[in-house]
């Protein structure tokens, strides 16, 4: 490579991270959530966010080790009979994904409480049982890694949260 070519590359790369562009699912999380724990009741959802806070650069570690703690208390999947045809056989569901959480800093104060929801809708075939089974299950892990990215967004914002805004009285006085 020469040097013309190294230079460009470096110009490049310093651009592209000084405009705030970050690889997709790496978002840069604010210094109190760098070291969290994850805790709940349904596994599958919170290995996804174990591994979605490792990719962002945060260590995640047990609950005593943390300097912060993501509780998620209420993961819930729902399917529903959207519609049915003129039988009475099903054509039709609908999928409800909510996730509710907290997060805690190491004081014990909240510095979040939201409930997120999903909800998507898809056809069924009831002769082709095996693709219908397929599809849901897609769906399914969609939902999961949408709602992933949703509570990662939501954390970058948490540093925000802890800044005071002073009055106008106050900052008039300042």
């Amino acid at each position: 490579m020469s040097i013309r070519a190294l230079i460009m590359s470096v110009a490049a790369a310093a651009l592209v991270a000084g405009c705030g562009f970050h690889l997709r699912g790496q978002l840069p999380l604010p210094e109190q959530l760098q070291v969290i724990a994850v805790t709940g009741t349904d596994r599958d959802f919170m290995d996804e966010m174990v591994d979605a806070l490792t990719a962002s650069g945060a260590e995640v570690v047990d609950e005593g080790a943390a300097t912060a703690i993501l509780e998620l208390y209420n993961v819930e999947f729902n399917r529903n009979v959207r519609t049915i045809d003129t039988r009475g056989k099903v054509t039709g569901y609908n999928l409800r994904y909510d996730v509710s959480y907290r997060v805690i800093d190491e004081e014990g104060q909240e510095l979040r409480d939201t409930t997120l929801s999903l909800r998507r809708d898809y056809n069924f075939e009831p002769e082709q049982v095996l693709q219908a089974e397929e599809e849901e299950e897609s769906l399914r892990e969609n939902m999961v890694e949408e709602l992933t990215r949703r509570i990662m967004r939501q954390l970058v914002t948490i540093a925000g949260l802890s800044i005071e805004i002073p009055t106008p009285g106050e900052r008039a006085s300042a």
